[in-house]
């Protein structure tokens, strides 16, 4: 049941980002999400990928290789959307993002399409049920998410 919601909470994401992008595309007057819908959406998705990553280290834990790879697509899926959910100057006080987002943007984006490689690469290994492999991208995945934490996003209140 909760791998279903999750994809289904993908596909709604997938969904709403394509017909967000193609709206801006086909009409440039169109009024785009305002920056309180950007961030609570990438509030879910950030969310959920971490979700997903919980779930996926779960089952790598407990010997389930393969049953990981559709956590690991439902990542990498996600993403994919990371650098579109940052647009310039989207901060609120309940946002995160630290200001060095868009200071070394470029730096970023590396993080983010590295962050994608890795998942992607895990998924490979764990559908073709390679435990060792696996345990070791797994490090990767989530050396990915701490590196860009630590850089990009301010802690939790009762994370300092």
């Amino acid at each position: 049941m909760r791998r279903r919601l999750r994809y289904v909470g993908a596909m709604i994401a997938a969904g709403w980002l394509y017909t967000t992008a193609s709206d801006a595309h086909e009409s440039h007057s169109k009024k785009l999400p305002d920056v309180k819908d950007v961030i609570a959406f990438r509030t879910y998705l950030m969310e959920n990928i971490g979700d997903n990553a919980k779930e996926m280290g779960d089952k790598v834990k407990a010997g389930k290789i393969k049953e990981a790879k559709v956590n690991a697509q439902a990542i990498a899926l996600h993403s994919l959307r990371i650098a579109d959910l940052f647009p310039q100057g989207s901060t609120s006080e309940t946002s995160r993002a630290k200001a060095e987002i868009w200071q070394k943007w470029d730096e970023f984006v590396k993080a983010a399409d590295t962050f994608r490689a890795e998942v992607d690469q895990f998924a490979m290994v764990a559908g073709e049920g390679k435990e060792a492999e696996a345990k070791e991208h797994i490090k990767k995945v989530f050396g990915g998410c701490k590196g860009c934490h630590d850089s990009f996003r301010t802690p939790e209140k009762d994370e300092k």
